[in-house]
């Protein structure tokens, strides 16, 4: 039956839908982001300046109250620009979301047509993901728990489609994901694992190449051992200024890998959301119907 929820924004498309197998779902998201690559690319580079912007403040900031010996106040940043990085990733991750959703449908988008998007569905947009961390956040405290945030968190996977793509409340979107996943739990699961377990093992091969290229110099030119040299890279003390210089070329290093990999998950989990409707709701009949009509 199809769903009556289901937004009027959702118009024509001339994209073909059809059932996408876990390969069809691969191939997809690599077409996808190679056919759009610059509004993508648009996107992601809000996300780089955004993020390494806050990661910058946060090292100068630790690097000063480190050095006056104000240790609390180094916490108190750490856990500040912690959910501030959450929050300001929330726009550019959305905005990847809904662009492509409208790419995937064969409609017209742009990426300040989807920032616009994510602006006018804001609040409930929020509301549902500090909902959805809240909750998972809270069952994954014990290892017993963590389980059950395993199974939630798959079942409620959708919610934020449901808010940008559907425009439904924060409630409405975990029960709406939770229709869409009911009776394929199994294969969502594995599907969404298998996709960020390729971005994360692509993004931190890319990540461990430059930073190891990079330092790899100073081994070198015989300035250090191989040893400092993955201290100085991975894990640079913010207490000098050669450290600060390390963690911001770090910081540098590591956004410009996260903002190029990032799209495969987003495209990834939208592309599945859609094949979900595509088989228990018949939304690729609702659509040639709509074309039809218009």
């Amino acid at each position: 039956m199809l769903n009556s929820n289901i937004s009027t924004n959702e118009a024509a498309t001339t994209t073909s839908l059809q059932p996408m197998g876990f390969t069809d779902i691969l191939d997809a998201i690599f077409s996808l982001y190679r056919d759009h690559f610059r509004l993508i690319v648009g996107i992601c580079v809000v996300y780089f300046v955004l993020m390494l912007g806050v990661n910058l403040l946060k090292g100068i900031s630790t690097f000063f109250f480190s050095n006056v010996g104000l240790l609390g106040v180094v916490i108190m940043i750490a856990f500040i620009t912690f959910w501030i990085n959450i929050l300001i990733a929330l726009f550019p991750v959305g905005a990847l979301l809904f662009a492509s959703s409208q790419a995937y449908l064969g409609k017209p988008i742009t990426a300040g047509a989807a920032f616009r998007q994510v602006t006018r569905r804001f609040w409930p947009y929020l509301g549902s993901n500090l909902l959805y961390m809240l909750i998972l956040g809270l069952l994954a405290i014990t290892v017993i728990g963590i389980p059950f945030a395993i199974y939630f968190g798959t079942r409620w996977a959708f919610y934020a489609q449901a808010v940008l793509i559907e425009e439904t409340s924060v409630t409405n979107a975990l029960r709406r994901s939770r229709e869409l996943v009911t009776g394929t739990w199994w294969r969502v699961f594995g599907i969404l694992f298998a996709i960020f377990l390729l971005a994360f093992m692509i993004q931190t091969i890319f990540q461990f190449s430059l930073l190891f290229g990079f330092g790899l110099t100073e081994v070198i030119s015989g300035e250090e051992g191989l040893l400092k040299m993955f201290q100085r890279m991975f894990a640079p003390e913010l207490t000098t200024w050669d450290g600060l210089a390390n963690y911001m070329i770090q910081g540098f290093i590591n956004y410009v890998v996260t903002s190029l990999i990032l799209p495969i998950g987003i495209i990834g989990s939208t592309l599945l959301y859609f094949d979900q409707r595509i088989r228990k709701e018949g939304f690729d009949i609702e659509m040639r119907v709509t074309e039809a009509a218009v």
